[in-house]
């Protein structure tokens, strides 16, 4: 198995047989930018990867607002009219990133979007929110997920990846200042208690975020400014959106993944892709090879390339906070190093809320993620453990054995 280079940032590349003794025998792609998830997708091509045919990199246009720059899309243009489509895909892309930028938004209104802040600015208020936020409010009401409302905590919690030395982390981190994880403690109890924070949805994309008296006491004695978010989730939401937007235009020939791990490949051409499944360290352990659309959701316990380190602080003793909360405690957790989840019928934000039942915990909980359409791997104790039957490993990292049920 060729080793794992973190700084391997390859565009798509075609399959080719390469003369023997060349130690590289096959080509698999990897997306065009490595992170967190590091949900790495392959494909065999016959076409050379150029603007007029094949598989290239999608660009928002130049100085528009939205996420595009925490997403990336490859899409394979046809041989005649590459350039079109380009233009096409690319005008669609900006347009859909702008708006979910917008939706999701937790810090600004939008004249006209009811958001995320248009929630949190009205608490016990009716807002009117965008149709696509009320898909994803209706989501998180079916799993009964409560890390939406651990957004308090994430509002300290978040500082702690941007300090420069461990000297400063105290003040952030709740598992070395005992005032800041009772505070944190607090707040958890507020966020799992329904009688004291939920969200109610009342149809028309109407929304209530009703907040009993005695939290909105707290939260104003405490500089609370914010009850509901997505937080790290968010991505999770707006990759399905995008692609959403993209299939509605028939542009299916695409591969859309978020810095943070959420990934959706809408291509039917048949070509073979991949996925990387990690170990720790980071130690790939194997490429999972698939030919069909998928949605993808990808956590780990500490950084697996470079730009995903705004999600992760590594002590000096090498210790790792990832940014990962456990609704229960509100203290940072991940039961197991490395979780892959896939569906070709669930968008990531399904993926996602089921994913905090299992690695949001002390130990990881397999029953958690026993859901119809949703599928996972995971690595313990150098076995590699898989719940979709049809998956191919054709290769394994020395050491260790697949366990499929």
């Amino acid at each position: 198995m060729r080793k794992f280079d973190p700084t391997f940032n390859p565009r798509p590349v075609e399959h080719i047989e390469l003369p023997e003794g060349n130690t590289r025998p096959r080509w698999i792609i990897v997306a065009a930018l490595l992170v967190v998830a590091t949900i790495a997708f392959g494909v065999g091509l016959s076409g050379v990867l150029n603007r007029e045919g094949g598989w290239t990199d999608v660009e928002a246009l130049s100085g528009a607002p939205g996420c595009a720059a925490e997403f990336s899309l490859q899409y394979c243009l046809p041989d005649k009219g590459g350039r079109a489509v380009l233009r096409e895909v690319s005008a669609l892309y900006t347009s859909a990133c702008t708006r979910a930028a917008q939706v999701y938004s937790a810090e600004e209104d939008f004249d006209g979007v009811g958001n995320v802040h248009s929630i949190n600015a009205k608490p016990n208020e009716i807002v009117t929110v965008e149709p696509e936020l009320y898909a994803a409010l209706q989501l998180v009401q079916q799993t009964g997920n409560r890390a939406v409302y651990l957004a308090p905590l994430y509002e300290t919690y978040l500082s702690l990846f941007f300090c420069q030395d461990d000297a400063e982390t105290a003040d952030y981190d709740p598992l070395q200042n005992p005032e800041l994880a009772e505070s944190f403690r607090e707040l958890a109890a507020f966020a799992n208690d329904p009688e004291q924070i939920d969200l109610e949805l009342l149809g028309g994309r109407q929304v209530r975020l009703r907040v009993a008296p005695a939290y909105l006491q707290y939260a104003q004695e405490n500089g609370v400014g914010c009850f509901f978010d997505f937080g790290w989730m968010k991505n999770a939401f707006i990759a399905d959106d995008l692609a959403s937007a993209l299939k509605a235009q028939g542009f299916t020939d695409a591969v859309l993944q978020s810095v943070d791990g959420f990934g959706c490949n809408l291509s039917e051409r048949g070509d073979r892709f991949a996925m990387q499944i990690f170990d720790g360290v980071p130690k790939l352990v194997a490429e999972m090879e698939y030919a069909k659309p998928l949605s993808f959701v990808s956590m780990h316990s500490r950084s697996i390339h470079p730009g995903d380190r705004d999600w992760y602080y590594e002590f000096e003793s090498g210790e790792v906070r990832a940014i990962y909360l456990d609704p229960a405690d509100g203290m940072p957790k991940t039961a197991i190093d490395d979780l892959l989840l896939w569906s070709g019928k669930l968008g990531c934000g399904a993926l996602v809320l089921r994913a905090c039942e299992a690695y949001l915990t002390d130990a990881f909980d397999p029953a958690a993620l026993d859901v119809p359409e949703l599928f996972c791997a995971y690595c313990e104790q150098n076995k590699l453990y898989c719940s979709d039957p049809d998956v191919q490993f054709p290769e394994l990292l020395d050491g260790y054995q697949e366990v499929t049920p």
